[in-house]
């Protein structure tokens, strides 16, 4: 199966995601930057994925995502 990776905004929840998706469309997770409480929160919207997609994913994200709409940093790391 082949996989590809897309930013979206979303106005609702306040923030931007970098979405792992299949070659159906489907959405299978989501990294998102809440601007609103300045956090990340990662979904799955499936019940299994490759370790290796997912670890690009979360990856990606630190870069793709940039900082916060008001400048602030993404979290630091644990």
């Amino acid at each position: 199966m082949e996989y590809r990776f897309q930013i979206a905004s979303d106005v609702i929840r306040d923030g931007l995601g970098l979405e792992l998706v299949d070659s159906t469309g489907k959405v299978l997770a989501e990294v998102f930057r809440c601007d609103a409480d300045h956090s990340l929160k990662v979904s799955l919207f499936t019940d299994e994925l490759p370790f290796p997609l997912m670890e690009k994913l979360v990856l990606m994200a630190r870069t793709e995502l940039g900082v916060f709409e008001d400048g602030g940093p993404l979290p630091k790391p644990a």
